[in-house]
């Protein structure tokens, strides 16, 4: 899976500038310096928006790792989107037991949750669902072997809904 092209956003120049720690004048001196390498911006209603995916690239190799590595973390395979709501969690862990192609018992079984309890994290707002508590992740993300890696995203999250 390619990560990167399903979470591929744009940037403003003062987002790019602040995800670098510089200024926007010292991000225009870097577009004017073709030796820098560095990605250029498209334009959008006379705004320039750079690509993450390309800033990821500039950084990776800057850093000179292997460009492939951008879709990994810590060395090991990013195995969902960006999740930045309950939802998207719910969804990601049922497409990664999907991927998998186990079943809810199974996931029960190697987790050590009880019976059918899958099921009912994997349907929170229905009748028979549940939300997944503190006692319950840990064994939810270890019976599907995965783990969370928090990353500090170059702006700020989308507000919900009844933000």
């Amino acid at each position: 899976m390619n990560a990167l092209k399903k979470i591929d956003y744009h940037l403003d120049m003062a987002e790019v500038a602040d995800r670098y720690s510089i200024s926007v004048r010292t991000l225009e001196r870097w577009l004017r310096d073709p030796s820098l390498g560095f990605p250029k911006p498209m334009m959008i209603n006379k705004r320039r928006f750079f690509r993450a995916s390309d800033l990821h690239q500039f950084d990776a190799e800057k850093a000179g790792r292997d460009v492939e590595e951008k879709n990994k973390a810590l060395g090991l395979e990013i195995a969902s989107d960006v999740i930045q709501t309950y939802e998207d969690f719910v969804k990601a862990m049922r497409a990664r037991r999907e991927a998998l192609d186990m079943p809810c018992s199974e996931v029960d079984a190697r987790s050590g949750m009880q019976e059918n309890y899958t099921n009912k994290l994997e349907n929170p707002g229905k009748k028979y669902g549940r939300g997944v508590g503190p006692d319950t992740l840990p064994l939810w993300l270890g019976g599907l072997r995965v783990g969370i890696i928090l990353v500090d995203l170059p702006r700020r999250p989308r507000k919900g809904k009844g933000a």
